[in-house]
């Protein structure tokens, strides 16, 4: 599985216009035509793209550039491609078209292409020409067409003629809000059904949104059935179907040499009784010595590679390690599934959309005691019991056997679970401020930390990196004595340790100083453009964080004021932070908490509350007065 679709430079919401004069670059036209036909049981399916845009300006050239992707199940054919100068009357054609590989730093491997050109001698006025056959052999992949895209788009269309013995079915996503019109026409043969939309304008990507295709207005085909000879010949369209055909992949899984993998299991587990305890033992084995490498090159983006050819070249896809998985822990008598899910980049539902469009990762469902465990190897640092966080809230389809399967839904992980707690003691030393700080990381923040310090930091320094990722005190923050404990220990806490000296901090008038204990300004940046945003804002899970800092008052000082209880709570965001003073020292206790995975644009203007409040908060400082 861990399939990827091509879709370049879309982004989110929709309103229909003809006065694109701000515009760079639109599309004229953005026409395609499928053609089914069917013979002997074997599909033959062409889609016929054309395509013709015209430069607005010149200010953005970057439209000369195509990129036309395919792979095992998509062919290309007959590309044509020109640029037309009006004014002059003249063709000019593309005369070099590359092909290039997906291949990504040796972790990712499929055996999709790219056919990439330059519109040639483009200007303003200039317009593009193209066209191109994509021949698709797996009738389980007829895919999607976008009515709105990055651009404007003057004319788009798309047209499916198809066999009358075979049945089409088709969804529509997000269009109740365009004048998207449908007309169904036939044929002595075929049906052919139409859909066209005029004049829909480009959409405009924004930070942190949730996927374009939650947004994008856009049809989903797949075929059904076809008939023969009196019989109904299932394809897709259903989740029975569905199911029939991955299980009818996942039947030719290599089964040979499981014995050894069968041995692994019994070593890993040796003196274990409990069925939980093996299942997590198992896990971990599979996350630490298993290397995730994403594959796709055409069906073996489908069927998983074989548990003994997994555990001998220790590198697997989600197929391969959600397979040996599988292997293991039924092997140990714990109950344990295949299961496909989608991540939180598919917008679909199993029920809304039953073929290959809905989901694009691949799991194992286990149950212990009752308890339904979804574990997913492909995250090396994720804790036993918790799901990856890209799958939270999704549904999952696990198979129970060759014929019964079982939709299921993953648990958005609580606010509790991943819980950073922070413990700071505050001192004042000739002008500098001194802190000395301990951080427990718990859950999805504590994987977040560990997968950003292995992928991110690179050639940085242990204060570098900190100092990028924590952002602490001001510009002049400096790190000392940092220890990490707990990185490899999955079952507990990662501590993070470190002394920090911050100079030019504190503020002094005459015989006051001014202290802001909030080193820490957490969200403070994550106010919403409500004037210009119009996607809501993703967020990738539930979290809280928990500070105590602890403030010594220096010798001959005295506190003259300390900031009031501040606070802001709902259901979904909040935060509280209070102060105690008691004798020679201070103490902030600052709680906040998110949980929600998106902020909807009817709830902008309470996050904004919500973040407006935080930072008044952060600004308020202690004030120290001479004695």
């Amino acid at each position: 599985m861990c399939r990827y679709l091509f879709i370049f430079l879309l982004a989110p919401l929709l309103l229909f216009s003809q006065d694109f004069k701000d515009e760079d670059y639109m599309y004229l036209k953005r026409h395609e035509h499928i053609k089914i036909s069917l013979n002997n049981d074997a599909f033959n399916i062409v889609k016929h793209i054309n395509e013709h845009g015209k430069f607005l300006t010149s200010k953005n050239l970057y439209y000369a550039n195509e990129t036309i992707g395919y792979g095992n199940f998509y062919k290309i054919e007959d590309i044509e491609a020109y640029t037309y100068l009006p004014e002059q009357d003249k063709r000019i054609d593309v005369d070099y078209i590359e092909t290039q590989q997906q291949f990504d730093n040796m972790v990712f491997y499929s055996g999709d292409e790219y056919k990439t050109f330059t519109f040639p001698a483009v200007k303003e006025g200039a317009e593009t020409h193209l066209s191109y056959k994509r021949i698709i052999s797996e009738p389980h992949f007829l895919g999607s067409y976008l009515f709105a895209i990055h651009v404007p788009t003057q004319s788009a269309q798309l047209s499916v003629e198809f066999p009358k013995n075979v049945e089409l079915g088709y969804t529509e996503f997000n269009t109740e809000h365009m004048a998207l019109d449908f007309k169904k026409e036939e044929t002595d043969t075929s049906f052919v059904y139409t859909w066209s939309a005029e004049n829909t304008k480009g959409y405009k990507d924004e930070d942190d949104s949730e996927n374009p295709m939650y947004y994008l207005p856009h049809v989903m085909l797949y075929i059904k059935n076809y008939q023969r000879n009196n019989e109904t010949i299932p394809v897709s369209g259903t989740l029975d179907n569905l199911y029939k055909w991955y299980v009818s992949l996942v039947k030719q899984t290599d089964q040979k040499e499981l014995d050894k993998v069968y041995a692994i299991a019994d070593e890993i587990t040796e003196g274990m009784t409990s069925d939980r305890e093996k299942a997590k033992a198992i896990f971990e084995w599979v996350q630490n010595n298993i290397n995730y490498i994403a594959f796709g090159d055409g069906y073996g983006g489908f069927i998983p590679a074989g548990a003994a050819a997994t555990c001998d070249t220790r590198y697997g896809d989600c197929k391969a390690m959600s397979n040996l998985l599988f292997e293991m822990l039924n092997h140990k008598g714990i109950q344990a599934y295949r299961t496909w899910i989608g991540s939180r980049n598919k917008p679909y539902s199993y029920f809304d959309l039953p073929s290959t469009s809905v989901d694009d990762h691949m799991i194992t469902t286990a149950i212990i005691e009752k308890d339904t465990i979804f574990l997913d190897a492909t995250d090396s640092y994720v804790p036993f019991g918790m799901p990856s966080a890209f799958t939270q809230n999704k549904e999952a389809l696990m198979g129970i056997d060759d014929t019964n399967y079982k939709i299921v839904k993953v648990p958005t992980q609580a606010a509790d679970l991943s819980t950073t707690t922070i413990t700071s003691d505050i001192t004042i030393s000739d002008g500098i401020v001194k802190v000395s700080e301990k951080r427990l990381l718990t859950g999805y923040d504590k994987v977040e930390f560990i997968s950003d310090y292995t992928f991110k930091k690179e050639s940085k320094t242990e204060e570098e990196y900190l100092n990028t990722t924590l952002a602490l005190g001001n510009n002049k923050t400096g790190y000392s004595n940092i220890l990490k404990t707990n990185f490899d220990n999955k079952s507990t806490p990662l501590e993070l340790s470190y002394d920090l000296e911050i100079d030019s901090y504190l503020k002094s008038i005459g015989t006051k100083i001014y202290l802001n204990p909030n080193i820490d300004r957490s969200l403070s940046k994550s106010a919403v453009d409500i004037k210009d945003r119009t996607l809501s804002k993703k967020i990738d899970y539930h979290f809280k964080k928990d500070f105590t800092t602890v403030i010594t008052i220096p010798e001959g000082y005295k506190a003259s004021y300390i900031p009031e209880e501040r606070s802001y709570e709902n259901d979904n965001f909040g935060f509280r932070i209070q102060y105690v003073l008691d004798g020679k020292t201070i103490t902030q206790h600052k709680s906040i908490y998110v949980k929600t995975l998106s902020v909807k644009t009817e709830d902008f203007e309470v996050w904004n509350d919500f973040i407006k409040g935080l930072r008044k908060a952060y600004k308020k400082s202690i004030i120290l007065e001479q004695e």
